[in-house]
């Protein structure tokens, strides 16, 4: 047998290219903190520590909000599939973006998630080195590079070594963003949070595109964690309640920055006196982020490539983006949560406007799925279009906007190449 092949035998086998069996599906709360800890990292309160830099409270706790309950309903929707299929995002992708479609979406998302990946290794190794300066392992560089490689261990095992983790860490990550908002307004009292206003002002629609630019590649990946879902309600409810967590770690980054008027989230929570034990938390939180982010990857690789071993395809992607995380990438965070959030949405509409509003969701049962044709232009040209008009006009919303047009050309468009055929 060939050594890079492995088989429901293998004790961490988690179905990387077929269906999951019902009997191995897992409960809502399960679904829950492995979603949880998808969401939240240290990532997610810089998050809210930007919002902090331009808007003022009433508006960027509007954008986090909303933001939070756009992400709530697409991973509801794009979950609901993978809950009722069992399968992952890129090969679901198969139905409407085609066989060999499909690995062009796959690729697309799994370099995303592996940039989210090398993202969080950098703010992992910037805060280890706040954390503990001076010393030689606990520099930024070191740091990161020992963090990737912990970080990647539990996306190696699979979707077990994960549960164990977001166990410990999601009911902590509440507590902590919780305990950072109290601190924050605490320490400095409500009023002059509210009263902070930035230089150069935002409006709520580019504050809502941050948040969402915020786990967006995550909304459209729910599937690679809700085809262990018994149901797609217990999909939802466990969306529902990662998303809280979600919208109470921006909040937290967003008034502890204020607060403190630190762009700094690590520097804020310092001054609050937060201590190591706060700062151990939001590390354990990049962990269980970053070992779904290459755990994703793993999935869209493998849908390129059926029965690879994914333990090695996710150390081989680990070791090359923790490299790529030296280079200091990150600091274009907001830019690439902007980008993120215009141009990855529109995956997640074409495949609930192609199994929900055009029914097709016989189309989407595994056997069937060796059926469609190589290419499906619609959904390609519909995905472009909307992302780039969105993103040329930047009228509201751009990941709104952009959500909006790719339904309205998919559905459309659909609709005429129907009618056209019959």
């Amino acid at each position: 047998m060939d050594q890079n092949v492995y088989t429901p035998e293998d004790k961490y086998y988690d179905y990387p290219d077929r269906p999951v069996p019902h009997d191995k599906r897992k409960s809502p709360i399960n679904i829950a903190v492995v979603t949880t800890g998808m969401a939240v990292a240290m990532s997610t309160l810089y998050t809210g520590s930007a919002l902090a830099e331009v808007m003022n409270f009433k508006e960027g706790t509007i954008a986090i909000v909303v933001g939070s309950v756009i992400l709530a309903i697409l991973a509801s929707l794009t979950g609901g599939i993978g809950a009722n299929q069992g399968i992952s995002t890129s090969m679901l992708s198969r139905v409407p973006f085609g066989r060999k479609g499909s690995n062009i979406v796959g690729l697309v998302l799994g370099i995303s998630m592996l940039g989210w990946f090398s993202y969080q290794c950098g703010y992992f190794g910037e805060t280890i080195a706040l954390m503990l300066p001076g010393h030689f392992l606990t520099s930024p560089v070191v740091a990161t590079i020992w963090g990737g490689l912990l970080m990647m261990s539990t996306a190696i095992v699979g979707y077990k070594g994960m549960t164990y983790l977001s166990m410990v860490a999601a009911p902590l990550l509440l507590g902590l963003c919780l305990y950072c908002a109290i601190m924050a307004i605490s320490t400095t009292g409500l009023s002059p949070i509210i009263a902070h206003m930035p230089d150069n002002p935002a409006t709520i629609g580019t504050g809502i595109t941050i948040v969402v630019g915020g786990w967006i590649t995550g909304a459209v990946l729910q599937p690679d964690i809700s085809r262990y879902a018994r149901s797609k309600m217990d999909n939802s409810v466990g969306v529902i309640v990662a998303m809280f967590v979600f919208a109470a770690a921006n909040w937290g980054g967003f008034v502890v920055a204020k607060a403190t008027n630190s762009a700094n989230i690590m520097e804020g929570l310092s001054i609050l006196g937060m201590g190591v034990l706060g700062l151990l938390i939001v590390v354990l939180g990049q962990w269980t982020s970053n070992d779904n982010n290459l755990y994703s990857a793993a999935l869209a690789i493998i849908n390129i490539k059926p029965g690879i071993n994914k333990h090695i395809v996710s150390a081989v992607c680990g070791v090359i983006f923790t490299a790529l995380a030296v280079t200091g990438i990150q600091n274009h965070f907001v830019g690439f949560l902007s980008a993120l959030g215009t141009f990855l949405p529109p995956i997640g509409a074409v495949l609930a406007v192609d199994y929900y509003l055009l029914k097709k969701k016989h189309q989407y049962d595994f056997e069937n799925m060796d059926q469609t044709t190589s290419y499906k232009p619609l959904a390609f040209v519909s995905v472009v279009l909307g992302g780039g008009i969105a993103y040329i006009s930047k009228f509201g919303s751009t990941t709104i906007t952009a959500i909006i047009l790719t339904v309205v050309l998919y559905y459309g468009l659909s609709k005429l190449t129907e009618k056209k055929n019959a």
